[in-house]
């Protein structure tokens, strides 16, 4: 809204000083400036300044119950075969990772680096966590969530690149039961021929389990070298296409790419609109107030 302006009455007695009027910006403005400074970056995830890393000794297969790993270097895939582990204020050159059907297992990571370097394979999944402020890179896929997982104010980018030109990227995936909150999400991986490429920088297709009960709130989708930004659960011609609900997209920022949308094609796809508790509000562009509408 601009200024208002007086109308002019003359010059102003000696006596007198002339009105200032302040510039009044809309709230949204505001709101999203602040939103801006805010949004998880490689400066505000990861391992906090001043923390000294200390050189990990034990086991690359966690199996006791309620281990704690602070402020470690850890230069092997942490396979967590326990429940209750926490890792904090540490840097992992690799992977970490609980079984699909191991129900027992879980884990907590914060304040930490994940770098999965050149494996075809996630760097964080894939059920029963909690990822907090972590920044995630390389990998074909950044972050697994197939069931029952959180991730939130944490930095998601720089998959690896696939010389084979055979891997599909991805940032994150969801199954279900995945809660992304708060998050700075991409998909930058280039396409090599003839097949290597990223897919999203949020997928979820049903290949293997109905894509259910999964809030996707006021996450910054960085503009991807993938299709889209993000699918919404629905692919056609999937296994498990049939089912999907519960699918709450809510508050989240796109960014337009070089050919105007987030993705290649779209900002998100596969959405819809017609399943049950399947929600899309209050999702917009970035630096714009111009919604984005599911496709």
């Amino acid at each position: 809204m601009a200024a208002p302006t007086l109308a002019s009455a003359g010059p102003a007695p000696a006596h007198e000083t002339s009105p200032v009027v302040a510039s009044v910006q809309p709230t949204d403005t505001l709101r999203s400036q602040r939103a801006e400074r805010k949004w998880p970056s490689a400066a505000n995830t990861g391992v906090p300044a001043g923390v000294t890393l200390q050189p990990y000794n034990g086991p690359c297969a966690i199996t006791r119950d309620n281990t704690v790993i602070d402020g470690k270097l850890v230069d092997c895939d942490l396979e967590i075969r326990a429940a209750g582990v926490i890792i904090t204020n540490s840097k992992i050159n690799g992977t970490v990772w609980n079984d699909y059907e191991a129900h027992d297992t879980s884990f907590k990571i914060r304040r930490s680096n994940v770098d999965a370097g050149e494996q075809v394979w996630s760097g964080i999944g894939s059920i029963r966590f909690t990822a907090r402020r972590v920044e995630v890179v390389g990998g074909t896929r950044s972050i697994m969530c197939w069931y029952r997982c959180k991730v939130i104010d944490s930095y998601v980018h720089g998959q690896m690149t696939d010389e084979a030109g055979k891997e599909h990227e991805s940032g994150v995936r969801m199954g279900s039961q995945a809660k992304i909150i708060h998050n700075t999400l991409t998909c930058d991986a280039p396409d090599v021929p003839p097949d290597a490429g990223c897919s999203a920088s949020l997928t979820g297709y049903g290949d293997g389990a109905v894509v259910e009960d999964n809030l996707i709130e006021n996450n910054l989708f960085l503009a991807s070298t993938g299709g889209a930004c993000a699918y919404g659960g629905s692919t056609k011609g999937k296994p498990y296409s049939d089912g999907v609900n519960n699918i709450r997209f809510i508050d989240n920022v796109f960014e337009r790419g070089p050919t105007g949308n987030c993705g290649y094609w779209f900002a998100i796809t596969d959405f819809d609109k017609t399943a049950p508790g399947n929600v899309w509000s209050g999702n917009r562009w970035r630096h714009s107030e111009q919604r984005v509408p599911p496709a």
